[in-house]
């Protein structure tokens, strides 16, 4: 019966249904409505009304209403309708209540419900799911009272929703009822039954995150223990709406064909048909036993339909695999009920046995299963010969068609359960049965999956026992099943299998094994009924198979080698299946058929036997039972194939026999065998059979005697190249002596043989990967034949690797070099391989071979050999326990330290080699480490490393590469002996000991420095000195190897922060922190030395760079260590020697500010060390200090003898000083001369500026004596001393000597009059082809004094400057007109005399070229030229990625400074140009110029521009200028009669470079244009013209004053006072009489080539 559609929802009208506040409220399903909820058949159908324009009725005075309808259907009926609507729609799930208390109902639904509800009618599926999420929402935040109101509307809305087509909808409605669950709890009881249904298809979904959330609602809403209660309340309810869905629907019942497409439809009715078939089975499952009863009846309805039946026939498979599942549920809970409908069951199950697709097949095998163990007559019912058996020889021939790991483990229960009589012909049936098995094994399909083929595998085998042990018939035919079994069945499998590759690793032979373990048994238990004898026969007539089988695989010259290894294998697991390695089993199914005593009842009668599965202990118990019955047979086969191999072997040289006969006697090394062999020899000549007779005579055993005549030959074969198999012979040879002694015998005489290398290495090799093995060769191993042999190896390898010339083969070394690193590093139970002394004798053969690897010269040759020896090494250390207490050992892994400590350059090793030598070493130590925690012994290699360590950094001959691998190889060294626990600090401290030079070595790296760090001290006066050191005096510039001192200074300190780093500092007592504190200290002095340097050479340089990049830095020492004690440290090393360390606690102090106040006293009586000491603490201490330490050295220096006061100065002289050059350098005679000069420029100030009444106090002829004796010959001593020195020193780069000497000089020579300007003795100077008409003395002075404005040292330019500003005002006097007749390129290139010099030079002049008279002539066009210049090197040196800046010498101290004061100049002076500039750039450049000027100039301009505006005096007659410095604006207001006009001017936040704005405020009495006009030509000249806001305004005020007076514009700039020149408008058209400035005529005739009026193009006159 099809099921009525759901109503349309009536939408009321709001205004006739005035009891309804809103359209679309909700109605709650009537009482015993059902899911459905839909109005009953006999409901009053509602008449559809008219349109509201309609004539009505006679006697209806109100329109139609809905509402109305509804009452009068309520008065006639006397209830009040569920539901009331219309239409057939199934997405519209709205519903509309009835008006009888109806306000009541809608009243319990929130408003915000109400919405949500109405979203989930929708049909847009992003509409419902979000609906539906906010529905979920909404029930989690709500109070439970209010979600209440939604459960009468709740039940309708999830059983539609809950099927939609969306999988996220359906998800997120579960997910929702889950809140809703937890929020109602017990109230949604009254509901349950309307949706249980539904809720229970929702579980079965195919979308597995729909149906687990499904199911989580579902234990949320119920206990597990009360879940079956759950169900057994609502199941009548639930079979309704699933035979419903099974029997009634259609895809255009649950879906509006009308809005639904097809496909759509039908795929929501099969996923439907899908969950409602395993919605059922799950009611099946969860049910209590005592409710399926009360099931049958309405069940019987459902089976008894034909319709239920055909979806085991579906096209869709997942409908076929949910019907077969409930199969199987019926046969599980309702076994009764399936018996009644078997002519039913049956066929629908046992017929779709060939059903080939993937989700079907295993439902289908489990419901053909059940159906067998429950329906006894199950046969009956089908036609097992036509119907079922060929379908089922199909599937197998095709090997399952890919669904073997499902289909074949069922096929054993499956044949127990086929009745004999449709078994006949027997013998016909199982040969069918089990070819159709073979046959499927063949398939590509089967073959490709190790899986498949298993599982084929695996099941034939378990249906041969199955069948083997079934008493078939009579006692012939049985005989001929198990014939047919054997012959035609197993091995042929067999043969198929050893022919097959991927099939031979498969479970076969294990089944086999398993299985003759099985029949063995049985043949060793008598019994009466003749079992024994007839597996007795079963096991002769495998074998003689098998034998056959075999030989046929062997007995061929080209026999496939693998099929041979595969026959191999299978005798070894068939001789001990325990012991071969078995491929991973498969899970093991436990199948069970029928009760207890139903088995046992069959059992009796003979028809069934149940087949169990063994227990591991059980199997295993048989097979070693078994084993003495298989040993003969299995010895007698191998026998026989070996016999038929050693023949191939003999006389067709066949390689592939002979492996197959290595792997024979790998497993079956018997002497019988080797008889075998010996016999297969004996045809040979009358020579090699004496030599035969002769063997046999001297040796017994058949193995020894095979191994004397067949393998030692095969062994000395130098073309084979595989010999794996022929070890294995050995071990099988080995194996089968008789004594320990005999073997060691035959292992001696094979080693002193011309065997090759890798033999050797096989054998060892296989020892140690096999303890039985092992305990064959271990007196061989431990002998001294042996070891010996490997002495001369590793001496050999090492002599050959090493020589310049002769390089040894790659591969052959590789052979041999593992066979010393197997022999070194492989232990077993602690022991060593070999003997003890023939390990250390071997470490030391490659100790002195790296040795002479580090003395060759080049890396080619030793690469080799090194890499070899590092992985023999690293292998060694790493693995041998104990390894590093041999001297040997530990001289090894000090000479692999050695090389890895060291730079490429002197080792001529590769980046990979010393990879590898790290890592060698590395893993040494770390294995040292462990030895010494465990054992308490002085390790030689630390020893010897640190005094090498020691010797390296105080030898002076490390550059700063060498020394950062030094550094880094130490540092690894001790990461690695931090890592020993509880020796750390020991081992640590002990080493950093060892490599810190004492008392007497660290006073040598002191005098090792140079003594050129003190130029700098002396001459900025932080140290005074009155004699000259006598230390070394070496010049840096050159060097190439670092001092010993910084080697030293800067290894220590970085293995103190490793142990401040790590907390480990020995014993924690004083001596050890003084220790680190000296070492600290000593840093600090070698950083003070390279700081003291006036040019520090790049070397050292380096040096700093290195420090900072292993972060040996003052800010880690100030992190770790205790500055107080280091700060005592340093004080008393200054007190004690002064000099430099004085400097370096000057420098700590400043740095780590940690000084306190000291007592003047005790640095008395002053020594030279006391008194630096105090000098460079002088700014350290306070004024109380400072004035007692000068009253005590005063003191001091009244008590000094004059030699004292002379010392090293007493004889020198300022002419002998300025005469003699090589005194320059010499620091205290730059000190004499500095204080001359200055005292020369002190007194020269004092008498220039001496006031009348001081010179009246003065000696009469004092002051003209100085100016013209003493001045004269001051100035003309220091001149030429000017001009000398910066000759001399053009290229130098004496920084201390600029700053203090040429500082001192030049200040001197300020003071300098004219007239001995005028007079001076300089050398004449000229330059070719100069034409000058001055004098020659002032064109010499202006030759040689102009250059040196360009000279590096600031201060020489300025005493230069200086110079040349007192000779400007003679140079007027000698201009006379002979200079025209030069012509107009002379004169233009006098205004430009020094702009050919290069850019950086005009950047270190440019602050002279603002003040020096000698350019205040400059015209207009030289200053822009300037300012251009100067602006555009500020560009240059800023952004130099744009422009690299080129050249060196620059002041890089200065530059930046000088720079960013002319751009900001620039901008000041000259916006418009840089505007002009700016907007010319590129986009990158004008970012970059924006982002800085913005930055860094504009708020600095803008303030300047406001502030003057606001300090500005200047007034205006009817106009007032007022500035806001915070918004960066001016506004003026003029005001003239009753005009009124406000101007409000907007700096910009990039200013200058960015356009004024010039916005206009209030305005009264002007016209748009004219206004417009005046704000155009403010904004232009603030734009266009480098004047100041105020000079715009003033020229703006003058425009609009004569603008009022009656002055017309000039039209083409629309001003009337002209922006540049502050003309009026003069020149007028003739025609039009329109005024012109002449500037701008003159400037629109040049640009429109015209001379045509702008106005009216009329000719102008």
């Amino acid at each position: 019966m099809r099921r009525r559609a759901a109503p349309r929802p009536v939408r009321c009208d709001a205004g006739s249904c005035p009891s309804l506040r809103k359209c679309g409220a909700l109605v709650p399903p009537a009482a015993g409505s059902g899911s459905g909820g839909a109005a009953g058949p006999r409901a009053h159908p509602v008449a559809i009304m008219g349109g509201k324009n309609k004539q009505r009725t006679k006697g209806n005075v109100r329109p139609s209403s809905s509402g109305r309808a509804a009452e009068l259907l309520a008065k006639e009926r006397g209830t009040v309708p569920g539901f009331i609507g219309f239409g057939t729609s199934q997405s519209d799930l709205g519903y509309v209540p009835a008006v009888q208390g109806a306000e009541e109902i809608d009243s319990l639904v929130d408003a915000d419900f109400r919405m949500v509800l109405r979203k989930l009618s929708k049909r847009d599926i992003t509409t419902k799911l979000k609906a539906m999420q906010e529905f979920g929402t909404m029930c989690k935040e709500r109070e439970a009272e209010v979600v209440k109101g939604v459960l009468p509307y709740w039940p309708r809305i999830y059983c539609k929703i809950s099927l939609d087509h969306d999988r996220r909808v359906r998800e997120a409605t579960q997910q929702s009822f889950e809140q809703l669950i937890l929020k109602v709890k017990k109230h949604l009881a009254p509901y349950l039954k309307s949706i249980m249904g539904y809720w229970l298809i929702a579980q079965c979904d195919i979308y597995s995150p729909a149906a687990s959330a499904a199911k989580v609602a579902f234990e949320k809403a119920f206990p597990s223990s009360k879940q079956p209660e759950a169900l057994a309340f609502c199941k009548d309810e639930i079979l309704n709406v699933l035979q419903d869905h099974l029997l009634k629907e259609t895809p255009d019942t649950l879906s509006d064909p009308q809005t639904v497409p097809e496909e759509e439809r039908e795929a929501k009715f099969f996923r439907i048909l899908t969950c409602s078939l395993l919605a059922l089975k799950k009611l099946f499952s969860m049910l209590p036993k005592k409710e399926m009863r009360s099931l049958e009846e309405k069940l019987m309805s459902l089976l008894s339909q034909n319709k239920f039946w055909k979806y085991g026939k579906h096209n869709i498979p997942q409908v076929r695999s949910a019907f077969f599942e409930l199969a199987s549920a019926f046969c599980q809970y309702l076994p009764e009920l399936v018996k009644a409908e078997a002519p039913r069951v049956c066929p629908a199950v046992l017929l779709s046995i060939d059903d080939s697709d993937a989700v079907v097949c295993p439902a289908l095998w489990e419901a053909a299963l059940y159906a067998l163990a429950t329906i006894e007559d199950c046969w009956s019912h089908v036609n097992a010969r036509k119907g079922v058996l060929p379908k089922l020889w199909t599937v197998l021939r095709e090997g399952g068609r890919g669904l073997a790991t499902v289909i074949y483990p069922n096929l054993l229960p499956f044949i127990s359960k086929v009745p004999l009589g449709i078994a006949e012909p027997k013998l016909d049936y199982f040969r069918t049965f089990f070819s159709s098995i073979i046959q499927g094994l063949s398939s590509e399909r089967a073959v490709s999956s190790h899986s498949e083929s298993s599982a084929i595998i695996t099941a034939f085998m378990e249906c041969l026992r199955f069948v083997m042990l079934q008493k078939i018939g009579e006692d012939d035919e049985q005989r001929q099943i198990h014939q047919m079994l054997i012959f035609d069945q197993l091995i042929p499998l067999t043969d198929a299998v050893l022919k097959e590759p991927r099939l031979q690793n498969g479970p076969l032979f294990y089944q086999i094994a398993e299985t003759l373990s099985s029949w063995e048994a049985k043949a060793e238990l008598s019994s009466d009924d003749g079992t024994d004898e007839t597996f007795q026969k079963l096991l002769s007539n495998f074998w003689d198979c098998l034998l056959k089988m075999c030989v046929l695989h062997v007995d061929t010259l080209d026999a496939d080698e693998k099929s041979l290894l595969a026959i191999s294998g299978m005798l070894e697991i068939l001789q001990n299946p325990n012991n071969a390695t078995k491929p991973n089993n498969r899970k093991s199914l436990k199948i069970r058929f029928t009760d207890e005593d139903e088995s046992e009842k069959n059992a009796e009668n003979g028809k069934f036997t149940e087949v169990k599965n063994n227990s591991d202990s059980e199997i295993q118990a048989e097979q070693q039972h078994s084993l003495h019955l298989r040993k003969e047979a299995l010895e007698n086969l191998v026998c026989n194939l070996a016999e038929l191999s050693i023949v191939y072997v003999n006389e067709q040289k066949s390689e592939q026999h002979l492996k197959f006969l290595s792997a024979l006697l790998n497993s079956f090394s018997s002497k019988r065998v080797f008889h075998v062999l010996l016999e297969q020899g004996n045809s040979a000549s009358c020579a090699q059979a004496k030599s035969q007779e002769k063997i046999k005579a001297h040796h017994e055993n058949p193995s020894v005697q095979f191994l004397h005549l067949n393998l030692i030959t095969w062994l000395k074969e130098d073309w084979r190249k595989d010999t794996h198999f022929l070890v294995d012979i050995l071990y099988s040879v080995l194996n089968c002596c008789n004594s320990r002694d005999e073997r060691k015998i035959i292992l001696d005489d094979l080693t002193k043989m011309d065997l090759k290398w890798v033999i050797l290495l096989q054998i060892i090799q296989k020892a140690c990967s096999s303890t039985t093995k092992l305990s064959l060769v271990s007196g061989w191993l431990k002998g001294d034949t042996l070891g010996e042999r490997l002495v001369m190896l590793a001496d050999d390898l090492c002599h050959l690797g090493l020589k310049p010339i002769v390089a040894s083969s790659e591969t052959s070394s590789s052979e041999r070099w593992t066979l010393l690193s197997l022999v070194l590093s492989q232990h077993i139970k602690n022991e060593s391989l070999i003997g003890e002394t023939f390990v250390e004798r071997i470490i030391d053969k490659l100790q002195a071979a790296l040795s002479k690897a580090r003395d060759l010269s080049e890396a080619g040759n030793t690469e080799p050999s090194v890499s070899f020896i590092c992985e023999v090494a690293s292998s060694f250390f790493s693995s041998v326990k104990g390894c590093l207490l041999m001297p040997s050992s530990e001289d090894l892994l000090f000479t692999i330290f050695q090389l890895c400590a060291q730079r490429q350059d002197a080792t001529h090793l590769t980046d990979l080699l010393i990879c590898k030598l790290k890592h060698t070493w590395m893993s040494g130590v770390n294995s040292l480490v462990h030895q010494l925690q465990s054992m308490q012994k002085q390790s030689t290699f630390l020893h010897k490393s640190a005094l090498w360590v020691k010797n390296q950094i105080q030898s002076s001959s490390l550059d700063v590469k060498s020394l950062q691998v030094l550094i880094s190889a130490v540092s690894d060294l001790l990461s690695k002996l931090l890592e020993a626990e509880g020796l750390s600090g020991h081992l640590v401290g002990a080493y950093v000991e060892r490599v810190t030079p004492n008392k007497t070595e660290w006073e040598k790296l002191h005098e090792s420095l140079s003594t050129e760090w003190m130029h700098k001290p002396l001459l900025e006066g932080r140290l005074s000195m009155n004699c000259e050191h006598l230390g070394s005096y070496v010049k840096l510039c050159g060097t190439t190897k670092l001092p010993g001192h910084l080697c030293a200074s800067a290894l220590l300190s970085k293995m103190v922060l490793s142990m401040l780093k790590n907390g480990i500092v020995h014993g924690y007592d004083d001596a050890e922190r003084k220790k680190i504190d000296n070492i600290i200290a000593e840093l600090l002095y070698s950083l003070q030395w390279i700081e003291e340097l006036e040019n520090p050479p790049y070397l050292l340089l380096e040096y700093l760079h290195m420090l900072e990049e292993m972060h040996i830095t003052y800010e880690k020492f100030k992190t770790l260590s205790n500055t107080t004690n280091l700060q005592q440290t340093i004080c008393d090393r200054s007190e004690e020697h002064g000099r430099l360390w004085s400097l370096t606690m000057a420098k700590f102090l400043g740095l780590f500010h940690s000084w306190c106040c000291v007592c003047v006293y005790r640095f008395l009586p002053l020594t030279e060390g006391r008194l630096h000491t105090l000098q460079c603490l002088s700014s350290f201490l306070i004024e109380e200090e400072k004035k007692e330490l000068v009253f005590d050295c005063v003191a001091k220096l009244m008590t000094c003898m004059q030699t004292e006061l002379y010392g090293v100065c007493k004889n020198i002289t300022t002419v002998s000083w300025c005469e003699n050059h090589s005194l320059y350098h010499v620091p205290l005679v730059q000190i004499f001369a500095c204080a001359s000069c200055d005292l020369a420029s002190a007194l020269s100030a004092y008498f220039e500026a001496a006031a009348s009444e001081t010179i009246e106090n003065l000696p009469v002829n004092l002051i003209s004596e100085w100016k013209e004796f003493f001045s004269e010959g001051i100035h003309n001593l220091l001149l030429p001393l000017l001009v000398k020195v910066t000759g001399e020193t053009k290229n130098a780069s004496e920084t201390a000597f600029q700053n203090s000497v040429l500082t001192s000089v030049g200040e001197a020579l300020t003071y300098i009059s004219k007239d001995q300007l005028l007079n001076h003795k300089l050398p004449a100077k000229f330059v070719a082809g100069q034409k000058t008409n001055l004098p020659d003395k002032l064109q010499t002075l202006l030759n040689t004094l102009s250059p040196l404005l360009f000279f590096r040292a600031r201060p020489v330019q300025i005493s230069v400057y200086h110079m040349l500003y007192k000779l400007m005002p003679e140079l007027p006097k000698f201009d006379d007109e002979d200079l025209k007749s030069y012509g107009d390129e002379e004169e233009e290139s006098k205004d430009f005399p020094y702009l050919s010099v290069h850019s950086h030079r005009i950047l270190q002049t440019s602050d002279m070229l603002q003040t020096s008279p000698c350019f205040a002539p400059l015209n207009y066009q030289m200053s822009f030229y300037i300012s251009m210049w100067c602006a555009f090197l500020f560009f240059l040196f800023f952004f130099s990625s744009l422009f690299p800046l080129t050249g060196t010498g620059l002041l890089s101290s200065q530059i930046p400074h000088l720079a960013c004061s002319v751009y900001h100049i620039t901008l000041k002076d000259l916006p418009a140009m840089v505007r002009l500039w700016w907007n010319s750039c590129e986009k990158r450049v004008f970012s970059v110029v924006d982002k800085f000027t913005s930055k860094y100039v504009s708020s600095v301009l803008s303030s300047q521009e406001i502030a003057s505006v606001q300090t500005s005096t200047q007034l205006f007659n009817g106009m007032t200028v007022k500035a806001r410095s915070a918004a960066r604006e001016v506004i003026a207001t003029y005001s003239v009669d009753d005009i009124f006009i406000e101007l409000i001017i907007q700096l910009p936040s990039n200013y200058p470079l960015g356009s004024i704005t010039v916005e206009s405020g209030k305005r009264v009495g002007v016209a748009v244009q004219q206004w417009r006009n005046w704000m155009l030509q403010l904004s232009t000249y603030l734009t266009h013209q480098n004047g100041s806001i105020m000079e715009g305004l003033s020229l703006w005020k003058n425009n609009v004053d004569k603008r009022f007076e009656g002055v017309e514009d000039c039209m083409i700039c629309f001003s009337v006072i002209h922006g540049s020149n502050y003309s009026l408008p003069k020149k007028a058209c003739r025609t039009c009489k329109k005024k012109f400035h002449s500037a701008c005529l003159y400037k629109w005739f040049t640009s429109s080539n015209k001379s045509t009026c702008p106005l009216c193009r009329e000719t102008f006159f």
